[in-house]
């Protein structure tokens, strides 16, 4: 006879740990079935009937055969009521995949009525009144050992949105036009890294280029350009700029623009000394 090890998967348990980290009073209740828990996502597929609901799905037919597929979290009367109106909210939402990863959850929005949704096959559920004080995730059972899954769900639970780092968003056409090798899109996590970079290399071009270009253009405005007035000085700066950078500013990155502010500042000088 073959003893099956049912046990509670590591990134359930992660799951459980960020969650406790981030929510107020949240407690862990359950992963593993106990006694109450003879049935369903608690349990894992190998301890089951091929006719338990939660085996019948092409995902739950995947995976750890000896998993625990479902995690049950403790909250107050307050986070009950937001925790649940997250996920449901998420369910909802055709655009948000951050829930595709779950079977189904139990919860509450009044502290009344048990509120429960099927994110698999997108439809409202409903169970006993113990999920009044605790909330109820089925896991779909091909997912319940990755952390990175588990990590989408923490997300909506948490309440943060639902753009994750992978994801990809639309680049600017002048890119493409610039760089033929970069593609339509690229990660958020890639375009975020590479903002930060820009604008640094930018600020460092400022700092160490301009700067000292501005001290030479208040020389000159103590000197030479002293009769001039301030609109007029303003006037020539600006005619000076424009003419120089012209419509190719947003193609320039940090060094290009750095240099092509120092070239219309030095012409805005010849502009003044003229």
């Amino acid at each position: 006879m073959t003893l099956v090890a049912e046990y509670a998967p590591e990134a359930l348990k992660w799951l459980a740990r960020e969650i406790i980290k981030a929510i107020p009073s949240a407690e862990l209740s359950g992963i593993v079935g106990d006694p109450a828990h003879t049935y369903g996502y608690h349990r894992c597929r190998n301890k089951l009937p091929s006719s338990d609901y939660s085996v019948q799905t092409k995902p739950d037919r995947e995976g750890d055969g000896d998993a625990a597929s479902a995690l049950d979290m403790k909250f107050n009367a307050e986070w009950m009521k937001k925790i649940t109106r997250r996920l449901l909210d998420s369910a909802k939402d055709q655009n948000d995949p951050r829930l595709n990863y779950m079977r189904e959850f139990f919860g509450t929005l009044d502290g009344k009525k048990v509120t429960g949704w099927d994110t698999y096959y997108g439809k409202p559920v409903t169970s006993d009144d113990s999920h009044l004080w605790h909330i109820h995730m089925s896991i779909l059972r091909k997912y319940c050992t990755s952390k990175d899954k588990m990590a989408n769900i923490l997300s909506v639970i948490k309440g943060e949105d639902d753009m994750d780092l992978g994801d990809r968003v639309k680049v600017a056409d002048w890119i493409n036009d610039r760089w033929d090798d970069v593609g339509d899109s690229i990660s958020v996590r890639t375009a975020l890294g590479s903002s930060y970079g820009h604008a640094r290399s930018a600020k460092d071009g400022i700092y160490d280029k301009v700067i000292p270009m501005l001290e030479k253009l208040t020389a000159a405005r103590e000197g030479g350009a002293a009769a001039l007035s301030n609109e007029d000085l303003k006037q020539k700066l600006t005619e000076s700029l424009t003419d120089s950078l012209g419509d190719k500013f947003e193609d320039l990155d940090g060094d290009d623009l750095a240099e092509a502010v120092e070239k219309a500042v030095d012409k805005a000088l010849d502009s003044l000394n003229s």
